[in-house]
């Protein structure tokens, strides 16, 4: 199939096109051309003067469309899980599991492998987060599952090569043989769930630590004569940080003030949970019971438990809440997250060659279709909002002057 997307504004990751037209051809971007060259017998699809961007990637997603990863690592699961968060914007994405059984990470890692092998689900690898962590900081982590860390079990979960693409440790309770073991099977390595200080997180780095998971939440915070984690990835420029931009685990003025420092080392992630693109009160984790209410997801005792955050939403409150120009908070989206897990050849940019993975949002962010290894999908309405007229579907060009405001 082959078509051309027109009257859009493009944010390519790097710039801002207006006036052009990106020409999709099977599941690749086949050229970037002003409107006036799109070939006569190719197919138009008008967008109305909607923003496209490349599609969201998401490190951390433990749930969605009712269903929890940790608690069902299969096929099933994880459509139901990239059909809900594809609505939002995200194509491609790291199913999370976090300190479960080694029988459990074993299926986890057979699930995922199947899913990128068949190129499913927009699956580009597994985020392991535990079990080797500290207990101090195990948030919803079941403690039972917590267990000290060998090479010899990093071997049995890493026959694979090439499934587990990041793996959340606190630095504390590894040593420097067990992160270059990682390393050496190109895993990414993150610290999280940690206790660590300031100069045990230093010393990660050196190891090969190259990020933190959800910066500030779950770790050793900067204080005056402590910097902990979060000062130590502060003085430390090449290492990268996901934050959770949902204004319950991270103070907005906290998300703009780590990004001054970290720059284009800070992406977005939602560390999302079931009730994404399905609400509902309750869910459980293991023993657990999550309330989830008012975009919060918390345990009887007030425990953070994940989030009910999309990527959409992410981007929206780095926009309007933090301040964040639009191209920027976009590229955290998906430029930056594609360069962190090293993939920034084929996605995270609208590029000639790149994969049509794309998002179509309007103004107010809100996702009005996803393109998907160049298939594209219009959503009219997000669930629960009234639906409203629809416009002519023609693909005879608009003028810029009627763009959607929905």
């Amino acid at each position: 199939m082959k078509y051309a997307l027109v009257n859009c504004d493009i944010y390519t990751g790097k710039k801002v096109l207006y006036d052009k037209a990106i020409i999709v051809e099977g599941d690749k971007i086949k050229d970037i051309v002003d409107i006036s060259k799109v070939p006569k017998e190719v197919e138009v699809i008008n967008l109305d003067g909607l923003s496209v961007a490349p599609g969201f990637i998401d490190t951390q997603i433990n749930g969605g469309g009712g269903c929890l990863f940790n608690e069902n690592p299969t096929d099933k699961c994880i459509s139901s899980i990239y059909e809900a968060h594809k609505r939002f914007g995200t194509t491609n994405f790291l199913p999370t599991i976090f300190s479960v059984s080694n029988e459990k990470m074993i299926q986890a890692i057979e699930t995922v492998n199947m899913c990128i092998r068949d190129n499913k689900y927009g699956v580009i690898g597994l985020h392991i987060e535990g079990p080797y962590i500290n207990e101090n900081k195990a948030g919803v982590h079941d403690k039972k599952y917590i267990q000290q860390i060998s090479n010899e079990a990093i071997n049995v979960l890493t026959e694979n090569k090439g499934i587990i693409k990041l793996w959340t440790l606190a630095p504390e309770v590894v040593e420097e043989s067990h992160i270059k073991t990682l390393k050496s099977k190109g895993i990414i390595v993150s610290a999280g769930h940690t206790s660590a200080t300031y100069e045990q997180a230093i010393q990660s780095f050196k190891w090969g630590f190259t990020s933190v998971t959800h910066l500030f939440n779950a770790m050793s915070q900067f204080g005056s004569r402590e910097p902990g984690v979060v000062g130590a990835l502060f003085d430390t420029e090449n290492i990268w940080a996901g934050i959770i931009v949902d204004g319950l685990h991270v103070n907005f003025a906290s998300v703009r003030i780590a990004k001054k420092i970290k720059q284009n080392k800070l992406i977005l992630v939602t560390d999302a949970m079931p009730p994404v693109g399905k609400p509902f009160a309750t869910f459980k984790i293991g023993n657990l019971d999550i309330s989830s209410s008012n975009g919060m997801c918390v345990t009887k005792d007030g425990i953070l438990a994940g989030s009910t955050l999309d990527m959409a939403s992410a981007v929206r409150n780095c926009i309007q809440k933090v301040g964040i120009p639009k191209d920027e908070a976009l590229r955290m989206a998906s430029t930056y997250p594609a360069e962190f897990l090293g993939i920034h050849d084929k996605l995270g940019k609208i590029e000639v060659g790149y994969l049509a993975n794309m998002v179509i949002l309007n103004n107010q962010i809100v996702v009005k279709g996803v393109i998907t290894n160049g298939k594209y999908e219009k959503f009219d309405i997000l669930p629960g909002l009234k639906a409203r007229p629809s416009g002519d579907s023609s693909a005879s060009l608009r003028s810029r002057d009627s763009r959607d405001r929905f």
